[in-house]
């Protein structure tokens, strides 16, 4: 009879602490792990490495949350068998006996690379969403190098720098990263132009986001 009752004791607060606080822990590791496959992708095919647009550690869990986001269905369910296993772990661990810690090792590491995917899916989608809508999500800049600034071979001149027809892609504290799309040639593929900051006298943000011809 106290064997019986044992088995069937409800979890104590302890249990229950215990199991939020290794929810919570999974669920940020893998909006990180996700946001950061996300946004290496995403760069990638623009052809900057992700090291050198040094983005600020919690913008991976912003970018988790947008693959999240364009995967609403399939995170939804995934989210609810998450929940389901969570709550009939008790139960489900008694029946499987030993089985129950390697499966679940198991279950965590699909689960992370089911995030890696949709991270990979996600960054291709939107990079091909870009070039179809004329890259409308990245502002065209002008942009005036310092006097002393001597443009290097195959390097753009200050004129056309200053033109008005580069997009701005990012920028961080060192650098700004620069494309030059051509209106009706969204399928091309675009050279990065990488402008240190130190180069430039000024630049003009403008309100436009279409391509010249």
């Amino acid at each position: 009879m106290s064997a019986a009752r044992e088995r069937t004791k409800p979890p104590s607060l302890g249990d229950l602490t215990g199991a939020c606080a290794l929810a919570v822990g999974l669920i940020s590791a893998w909006l990180y792990a996700t946001g950061w496959t996300y946004a290496y992708h995403y760069f990638d095919r623009f052809g900057i490495p992700l090291l050198m647009v040094d983005i600020p550690k919690e913008n991976y869990f912003v970018y988790g949350g947008v693959v999240l986001r364009q995967f609403a269905l399939w995170s939804v369910i995934v989210t609810l068998v998450v929940v389901l296993l969570l709550v009939t772990w008790r139960w489900i661990g008694q029946w499987l006996g030993r089985l129950a810690l390697p499966l679940a090792a198991v279950a965590v590491v699909a689960l992370f690379w089911l995030g890696h995917a949709a991270g990979v899916a996600a960054a291709h989608r939107q990079y091909q969403a870009q070039r179809e809508n004329d890259y409308n999500a990245y502002p065209r800049v002008q942009l005036w190098p310092k006097e002393d600034a001597t443009p290097a071979d195959g390097q753009p001149t200050p004129e056309a720098l200053a033109g008005g027809c580069y997009r701005l892609l990012l920028h961080n504290k060192e650098r700004l990263f620069l494309a030059r799309p051509f209106k009706g040639a969204a399928a091309a593929d675009l050279p990065v132009l990488i402008v240190p900051w130190d180069r430039i006298a000024q630049l003009r943000v403008l309100p436009e986001y279409t391509s010249c011809k």
